[in-house]
């Protein structure tokens, strides 16, 4: 790992890059929104490239467009004979696969909307997706069923469960559940019609129920329009230059947007081929890249330095990858990085709520330590936190944001109206992050104003840590913040430290701690770092003061899990 301290400078990339199609900044003022959906662009798709390749999952045989839509239609057409309408919620558990995309897409092909859930959910954090969502149906892979199973009698909106196994057979181990009736997934795709839908979907209907981590409450739900999610996906698609000729490829998870509206939906789109695997592996990496004949793909928080601290294979300059998006890139050690792996960066940041909202623009510099500039679409301003005051150039403040035109970013906050207008105030949409802006329009992130965490592509609500955290009967209070580690790189996302304070008299080890967590607490929430203190900083209005505590950082006294 390069120790260097990096001067902010100009790289000639990707301008380097040989661009095959023509940038166009405004090309969404160009086009007509009310082809913004999915199931047109599937349908025209099917009928334009029948043949062309698709979506293929690992080593498995590609499906063609057609091949696709067919399978779509078949699911919108089963899911309508199960009585689910246009609007209707459907929830979806599943790892990365084949039939999580085709999910998606027959879901959407109904008018209905899908509800991406995190495989890490469980117990309280499962049950409030499915039923805040008002979810009727759960699609579930077959592993996950016990966990459903742990919470039948807390989710009464459900009124089947459609059971997806790997192996994709018609039986599956029911593991406890008995609540509704539970079907697989090939009973239920035996029912449906290859015959395009009748519904009508429009680009102002809804796409997606996603949820997303709060900071001083509940996970929101955030509902995403289908102009939305096109908008998102034809951006990517312009600033990553894809064409019918590309190979795209994610191993990010399927319940992330990065990965559906970054992905999968951009490769729809560009009439191109898209690989999915189900999860990252740094030593099967770059043999995917070779094997699949990749030509572009993302990379997010942390994965670049698991990248870049892996064991060198022969593979790494024997691919076809052109152009890799950064979220961000590694920028301490960028340089060093693409020669290594032979490639070029672009970069960008965004939100679920807005996707995209800057990126590296084609033909313009890349400006180290920058997450570019704003995206096709958005207006962006740095404003004070507190008075929403516009700040001078390279001020650090926090970045809002606003549509320059309709329908490209969230409608609201399901069941959240306070919460809506809060994010909303004075007209702007509040990203709650620390960015500033330089004389040139390059933005920097810089910290987050917003108390949540980042942590292996997770957003980690501190709220909901320390509010499992305090059912432990030995602990006063807590406080969960963000550290950083040296050793994983300056540009990698967060680790997560508990700071304790035991009930007076009781004692708890950390190993309990951790134990105790395990069952209801998603494994990426369980913390890395347990510290206990007498009592925690606090401000004369009895807030605990996270800043002091991230200043004091990993202690000699802290307890590291990995050192066990």
């Amino acid at each position: 790992m390069s120790k260097k301290k990096y001067p902010i400078k100009d790289l000639n990339y990707p301008t380097h890059y040989s661009w095959k199609r023509k940038f166009d900044f405004d090309w969404n003022t160009k086009s007509d929104q009310r082809n913004w959906t999915l199931p047109k662009v599937l349908k025209d798709q099917a009928d334009s490239i029948p043949d062309k390749d698709f979506l293929q999952f690992s080593y498995e045989k590609a499906l063609t467009f057609s091949q696709v839509n067919k399978q779509a239609n078949k699911i919108a057409d089963s899911l309508k004979k199960l009585g689910i309408n246009k609007t209707d919620k459907v929830s979806v558990y599943m790892p990365n696969s084949l039939e999580i995309c085709l999910a998606w897409f027959g879901i959407l092909k109904n008018g209905s909307v899908m509800v991406p859930i995190n495989t890490a959910y469980v117990m309280d954090f499962l049950q409030y997706i499915i039923e805040s969502s008002d979810s009727k149906i759960i699609i579930i892979a077959e592993e996950y069923l016990e966990r459903l199973a742990n919470i039948q009698d807390r989710i009464p909106k459900i009124e089947k469960v459609i059971v997806w196994t790997r192996d994709k057979k018609d039986d599956f181990e029911s593991s406890g559940y008995n609540k509704t009736e539970a079907v697989s997934w090939n009973k239920f795709l035996s029912d449906g019609s290859e015959v395009e839908p009748s519904v009508e979907v429009t680009h102002l209907d809804h796409a997606r129920l996603m949820y997303t981590s709060g900071t001083t409450g509940k996970s929101k739900g955030v509902v995403r329009p289908c102009a939305a999610d096109y908008s998102s996906a034809q951006n990517y698609s312009s600033i990553m230059d894809l064409t019918n000729d590309d190979t795209v490829f994610t191993c990010l998870p399927l319940f992330h947007s990065n990965a559906m509206v970054m992905g999968v939906y951009p490769a729809m789109i560009s009439g191109c081929k898209v690989v999915v695997e189900e999860k990252y592996s740094a030593s099967k990496f770059w043999k995917w890249m070779k094997d699949f004949e990749i030509t572009k793909f993302n990379l997010v928080g942390v994965m670049s330095y698991f990248m870049w601290n892996a064991p060198v294979v022969p593979e790494e300059k024997e691919h076809k990858v052109k152009l890799v998006l950064g979220s961000p890139a590694p920028h301490d050690i960028i340089e060093e990085f693409m020669e290594r792996f032979n490639i070029l960066f672009t970069e960008g940041y965004g939100l679920t709520e807005v996707g995209q909202c800057t990126f590296t623009r084609p033909n313009e510099p890349f400006r180290v330590g920058s997450c570019g500039k704003e995206s096709p679409g958005y207006e962006i301003k740095i404003v004070n936190p507190e008075t929403d005051e516009e700040l001078p150039r390279n001020t650090p403040g926090e970045l809002v944001l606003r549509p320059r035109i309709p329908n490209i970013c969230l409608h609201y906050y399901y069941k959240m109206p306070e919460k809506t207008v809060s994010d909303f105030r004075n007209l702007w949409f509040h990203t709650g992050d620390l960015c500033r802006m330089d004389e040139d329009g390059y933005i920097f992130f810089m910290d987050r104003v917003k108390d949540y965490i980042r942590r292996r592509g997770e957003n980690i609500s501190s709220f909901e840590v320390e509010n499992l955290i305090s059912t432990h009967s030995n602990i006063e209070e807590s406080a969960a913040i963000a550290v950083k580690l040296d050793e994983q790189g300056r540009h990698s996302e967060d680790e997560l430290m508990i700071v304790i304070v035991l009930k007076e008299g009781l004692t708890l080890m950390p190993e309990e701690l951790i134990e105790y967590l395990k069952p209801i607490m998603p494994k990426f929430m369980i913390p890395r770092f347990v510290r206990f203190r007498d009592s925690l900083p606090k401000t004369p209005t009895n807030r605990v003061q996270k800043v002091k505590l991230r200043e004091e950082g990993i202690t000699k006294d802290t307890w590291d899990s990995l050192k066990q």
